[in-house]
């Protein structure tokens, strides 16, 4: 009886949680489909300044859209599934601990979880924001912006990036999901 009560609450726990959405390549469809995402993403780019399709695109080229994703762990005698994970990145946008815990204190959002879509958009407009304001970055440019976001303001500043070509080819792939969602969100009058 206990076997069967709890495999009944782990199937409850398990369908409750967040799926990514099914068509992550249509802004459009990503918001039918997750209409309470539309509120808190909207609210984040007016907040913030930053425009929605590249909040979404860094999501998507970040997580997936996967709430609690993780990176992967480093590889031990050939076994990836044991070991330390290669960095503290988690949740919707991958933001590290520290930089996550520099959110919470800058915004007095205490409470705000990575894996919280609501807190997740916040997040990324807050960090977009600031490197626009610390860097110079053009609010509209999503490929410099993603770099600065995977590779810190002083990364950025260093332009570590310029010796590491899979990032900068990523972050093309980010800047034109950007264009496309730019595109589709402009065609879904509800959205504008």
């Amino acid at each position: 009886m206990r076997l069967i009560i709890y495999t009944l609450l782990a199937t409850f726990f398990v369908s409750c949680a967040s799926s990514p959405p099914r068509n992550t390549r249509n802004a459009c469809n990503i918001l039918y489909e997750k209409d309470e995402w539309t509120r808190p993403l909207r609210n984040a780019a007016k907040k913030w300044n930053i425009p929605k399709h590249t909040i979404l695109s860094i999501i998507n080229h970040e997580s997936g859209f996967v709430a609690d994703a993780k990176p992967p762990r480093h590889s031990i005698l050939g076994m990836s599934f044991i070991g330390r994970r290669i960095s503290s990145a988690y949740g919707y946008p991958q933001a590290l601990d520290g930089t996550w815990a520099d959110y919470q204190r800058s915004t007095g959002n205490w409470s705000a979880k990575r894996s919280n879509f609501k807190d997740a958009v916040d997040f990324v407009g807050w960090y977009l924001n600031r490197s626009v304001k610390r860097l110079g970055i053009s609010r509209r440019n999503a490929y410099h912006l993603y770099l600065a976001y995977h590779q810190g303001d002083a990364g950025f500043k260093k332009r570590s990036y310029a010796s590491k070509p899979r990032i900068k080819r990523y972050a093309r792939k980010v800047q034109s999901t950007a264009v496309n969602y730019r595109n589709q969100i402009n065609s879904c009058s509800r959205y504008l």
